[in-house]
């Protein structure tokens, strides 16, 4: 019988022969499916695509930017695509290198499997050795498959990370040149604005310069006629003649002023002159006068008042003329101010309209700088548009000859895509015939199988026709070993036939596919090329039509710039001559107003120095009568030193007499003889007061003697026992008479002195020197002042009150009384 190994070798055959063929369209339909799923969806999204570029490529050309970018896009997408198709390339021709050199083992394997059938047929010892060259084919096989895998993964990193970065490279290259030619676009067509909007503006200012030289046009006509260019010669001398005429008249006036202040000026040296010698005679008067040798005689009361009416009614007269002087002098000085300031007016007015034509001419000089400057802006700008074109045309240029590069690029991407894709198709050719190879080799791998499996069958038909050997247990088992190891490698050899032909029909499958989508990209890019020509033509177009309105614009440009330039010298030289003769004519007006101007100051400053001289006389004079007053007060203080003492005596007297009297009995007699001596003058007093009760200097005197009451004997008689009154500020004993005083003058050296040419004080209450108290006390009551009144606008008389119609009122009547005994005072006059 025929070993149980015999009748298993062809089962195992078949069943792994058939799980092979089994699994195999299994395994492969999935993966068809999902390819052509891919496939399916690449074309539709790539269609898609292609509809939406074309879409947005009918859009408005403010949409270009975004195509622009879109199209950077769809080129970066399909570089990467081509780098993709590059490794699948790559790898495709490594795994053919991998079939093959697979294919090559397979001969080997083939004829290690033949060596090893020979080596059974030749004997079972040769088994081992056929096993450890099928292990060591295996092993070998593996090695190299592994090291050549690895070798194919280096190259395909390293190609991939090369073409990688190639790729890279050149897309940022072809992104910067597109953005370069995005921005060169922008920058143009934003200089084509601004250079429309300058000649915009450039015509804008000449209309403007136009409107602004008429305006000076017009400016200059009535300038010519304020001037009186159009005027004609007749009228203009008649109107100097009659400013002439009027400025002859106005000094002939200011002479008339200057004689009236001389002859005011004379007058009132004349009345200060007449003031002196009245004053003179005054003192002439006092200083002749003889003292009485009873002081209780009238005449000298009666002469001293008598000189004091008539001095103060010449101080009174000679003031009142002074006062009219003065007012007639503030009239003229009034009428010279006025004259000053009217010629001041003129003059400033005269200025202020010189100051408005300078101010008009520095504008129309500073317009005329400004045309300039504008001109020299508008000039500025003109080379920088031209620069500007300049530069436009050099990127036009750079973009013409980086569109030359990128379509030259496209052309030489287009023939290495074809090469790769004939090389592709030469090895999907190449594929049938090793799919047939591998198909042959499968079946003689079978046939081999039959014919072992026939001849083992004839063994162990040969062996169970034969006596049956003792058993070899080590055979057996070696057999057992040997045959696992022939199905393991029989298993092996199947898998790898079955994975080679899966591999080899994906690879043609992505092929196919990788040709399908590199054909639409070539289409895809030739379009996109299209289209950067079309808009390249029409940003050319663009260009060129600019380029022709920029040439329009500078033509224009020059021409109007020399058109300005004439206009400007024309009317800078007429404005200048205008203003020339203009100038000439304000300097002539200017200097004849500064003449009148310094004739009037002149005419001013002598009425000033003759009105100083004046005023310094009138100090003079006023220092002097205050010399004159002073030594009156010493005098009449000497004398009312004199008469009190010789009323001291008379009192002394009295008392003795009175003494002797009343010692004698003779008291009562005496004042009978007394009375009846005095009332005759009473009586005749009475009578002349009665006569003339309107004469301001008889209501002054006082009768000389008089009765006296008690009271008043009582206050004599007590005055000596009481210290005598003291003296005022000015030196005299208060109640005794004084002359008027005026208010204090600053710089006065005599602040006592009754003022020279001021109003009389007015009238107020005084105290005679019977008025005392009864109890005879010392000293009596001042006199009260009234404080000074401030001056009214309308008064004539500043310097006091208005003097009333009788300056000195009569004095009170005295009540004597009952008179006892008789009265032995001197008289005592009563003073304001």
């Amino acid at each position: 019988m025929a070993p149980t190994w015999v009748s298993d070798i062809p089962l195992v055959q078949t069943s792994a022969h058939q799980d092979v063929s089994e699994r195999r369209p299994d395994n492969q339909r999935p993966q068809v499916i999902t390819w052509e799923q891919d496939v399916s969806g690449n074309g539709q999204e790539l269609g898609r695509r292609g509809r939406s570029v074309e879409i947005e490529g009918s859009q408005a050309l403010s949409q270009q930017a975004e195509l622009i970018s879109r199209q950077l896009q769809e080129l970066r997408r399909l570089e990467e695509e081509v780098r993709v198709l590059r490794e699948t390339s790559l790898q495709q021709k490594m795994k053919l290198e991998a079939q093959a050199m697979e294919l090559e083992a397979l001969a080997r394997a083939e004829k290690a499997g033949r060596a090893e059938a020979e080596g059974l047929r030749a004997a079972l010892a040769g088994a081992e050795v056929v096993r450890k060259n099928l292990e060591e084919g295996s092993q070998r096989e593996l090695e190299e498959i592994k090291r050549l895998h690895q070798e194919q993964l280096l190259s395909l990193t390293q190609a991939h990370q090369e073409a990688l970065s190639s790729l890279t490279s050149k897309a940022e290259g072809l992104e910067k040149s597109l953005n370069s030619l995005e921005t060169r676009r922008a920058g143009e067509a934003k200089e084509l604005a601004v250079a429309q909007r300058e000649a915009e503006l450039l015509q804008k200012q000449l209309s403007k310069t136009e409107e602004d030289l008429e305006a000076q046009v017009t400016l200059v006509e009535n300038l010519r006629r304020y001037v009186g260019e159009q005027v004609p010669p007749e009228v203009h001398s008649q109107t100097w003649e009659s400013e002439r005429q009027e400025l002859l008249e106005t000094v002939k006036h200011l002479r008339e002023d200057r004689d009236g202040l001389h002859t005011t000026a004379e007058l009132l040296q004349v009345r200060v002159q007449s003031l002196m010698h009245i004053l003179a005679m005054q003192e002439e008067e006092l200083t002749r006068k003889v003292q009485p040798a009873d002081s209780l005689e009238p005449e000298f009361s009666r002469k001293c008042q008598a000189l004091l009416k008539r001095w103060r009614e010449k101080v009174f007269a000679l003031m009142v003329q002074l006062k009219a002087q003065e007012l007639e002098h503030r009239g003229c000085v009034a009428q010279l101010k006025g004259q000053v300031a009217e010629l001041q007016e003129g003059a400033v007015a005269q200025s202020q309209e010189q100051a408005i034509l300078q101010r008009s001419l520095q504008d129309k000089a500073a317009e005329v700088e400004v045309e300039r400057m504008s001109t020299k802006a508008l000039q500025l700008e003109l080379s920088r548009a031209q620069e500007a074109q300049r530069r436009r045309q050099q990127h036009t240029a750079t973009a013409e000859e980086q569109l030359r590069l990128v379509a030259n690029f496209v052309s030489s991407f287009q023939t290495w895509l074809q090469s790769t894709m004939a090389e592709v198709e030469g090895a999907a050719a190449r594929l049938p015939c090793l799919s047939s190879r591998v198909s042959y080799a499968v079946r003689r791998v079978h046939t081999i199988r039959g014919l072992m499996a026939r001849k083992l069958a004839l063994a162990q038909l040969r062996q169970e026709s034969c006596p049956p050997a003792p058993p070899a247990t080590h055979m057996s088992l070696e057999l057992e070993q040997l045959r696992e190891e022939r199905n393991r490698l029989d298993a092996e050899l199947q898998l790898s036939a079955h994975i080679i032909q899966q591999e080899v029909g994906r690879a043609r499958e992505q092929g196919e596919a990788e040709r399908q989508q590199l054909s639409e990209v070539a289409q895809q890019l030739e379009q996109e090329l299209q289209r950067t020509q079309e808009s390249l033509a029409s940003v050319g177009l663009q260009l060129e039509a600019a380029r022709q309105g920029q040439q329009e614009s500078t033509e224009e440009a020059a021409n109007l710039r020399q058109e300005l330039t004439q206009q400007q010298e024309l009317y800078g030289q007429a404005l200048q001559e205008k203003v020339a003769e203009v100038e000439t004519r304000l300097r002539e007006q200017l200097l004849e107003t500064e003449r009148r101007l310094n004739e009037a100051r002149r005419e001013h400053g002598k009425a000033v120095v003759s009105l100083r001289q004046m005023q310094r006389k009138a100090t003079w004079e006023k220092e002097r009568n205050q010399e004159l007053r002073r030594l009156q007060d010493e005098a009449r203080k000497e004398e009312g030193l004199r008469l009190t003492q010789r009323l001291q005596e008379l009192e002394r007297d009295k008392n003795v007499m009175l003494a002797t009297l009343q010692q004698e009995g003779l008291l009562s007699r005496y004042k009978q003889q007394r009375l009846l001596a005095v009332l005759p003058s009473l009586l005749d007093k009475g009578k002349s007061v009665e006569s003339s009760p309107r004469d301001p200097g008889s209501s002054a005197a006082v009768p000389l003697a008089a009765p006296t009451t008690r009271e008043s004997i009582k206050g004599i008689s007590g005055s000596r026992e009481h210290p005598r009154p003291p003296l005022t500020e000015t030196g005299e004993e208060e109640g005794s008479p004084t002359l008027p005083q005026g208010p204090p003058v600053p710089g006065d050296p005599w602040p006592g002195a009754p003022p020279l040419f001021e109003d009389p004080p007015p009238p107020g209450p005084s105290r005679p020197w019977r008025d005392l108290p009864e109890s005879g006390a010392w000293p009596p009551e001042p006199p009260r002042t009234d404080p000074p009144q401030p001056p009214r606008p309308d008064d004539p008389w500043p310097a006091g009150p208005q003097p009333p119609e009788n300056p000195w009122p009569p004095a009170p009547e005295v009540d004597h009384g009952p008179q006892e005994d008789p009265d032995l005072d001197p008289p005592r006059e009563e003073y304001r």
